[in-house]
């Protein structure tokens, strides 16, 4: 019986080590061991940040006007931080993020962000006392950093881009369903009401493809 609880100790401790080092990892588009093709994606996103979103947006004006639009993922990057930057709660998450990144899948997009928990303490001085239970709690967290990314499927609200209440979330590696949401109290419907203007536009319709995100539009006057 001690060597069968020994062995079950021993396991529960291997399975939270597991997490802690799951929920601490950073994700590599992030911590400087991007693959080749990350690379050409900021290198690209960098180059459409230095010319304005306006001038690429104007790279691609026969296509808007056409009303139809597609972005790869480094350009999507570029258009989605110009955006958060004219955005109240875009720029909130600027402020208490080291970085953000959008990947595009299939049929879903996920939006990821490194948040730094003393940037966070920082803008709201309300949060300290929270972000110091967060501390206790996950002591084993990079320099106060934490990965979140939210996995959701884009839809069109009155001309802006939002995610369906369907979305689930990870935590570093770990995942969390949309069920499990629910069950710790967090208001999944929520994500009805928030959307993101995209600059310059007004968005019909959206659709996914691997690496690209094509939209129905007309130009934002």
């Amino acid at each position: 019986m001690f060597k069968f609880i020994s062995v079950a100790l021993l396991l529960i401790a291997l399975a939270v080590a597991a997490g802690f080092y799951s929920m601490q990892r950073l994700p590599s588009w992030f911590d400087g061991q991007a693959n080749a093709e990350q690379q050409a994606v900021d290198a690209l996103s960098e180059q459409i940040r230095k010319q304005g979103v306006e001038a690429f947006l104007g790279s691609k004006l026969r296509d808007i006007l056409s009303g139809q639009v597609v972005f790869n993922e480094a350009e999507f990057n570029a258009i989605l931080l110009a955006s958060l930057k004219v955005n109240e709660d875009g720029r909130r998450l600027l402020q208490v993020s080291d970085g953000i990144h959008a990947t595009l899948n299939d049929q879903e997009i996920e939006i990821a962000a490194v948040i730094n928990l003393d940037k966070v303490e920082q803008v709201s001085p309300d949060a300290r006392k929270a972000v110091e239970r967060f501390d206790r709690l996950f002591f084993f967290l990079d320099e106060s950093r934490l990965a979140l990314s939210v996995y959701g499927t884009p839809v069109i609200r009155q001309g802006q881009l939002g995610i369906k209440d369907d979305f689930h979330i990870k935590v570093g590696a770990i995942p969390i369903s949309n069920s499990t949401l629910k069950q710790l109290g967090v208001e999944v419907e929520r994500a009805n009401e928030a959307n993101l203007a995209l600059r310059l536009l007004s968005l019909k319709s959206v659709q996914m493809n691997q690496g690209e995100i094509r939209f129905g539009v007309r130009p934002r006057l």
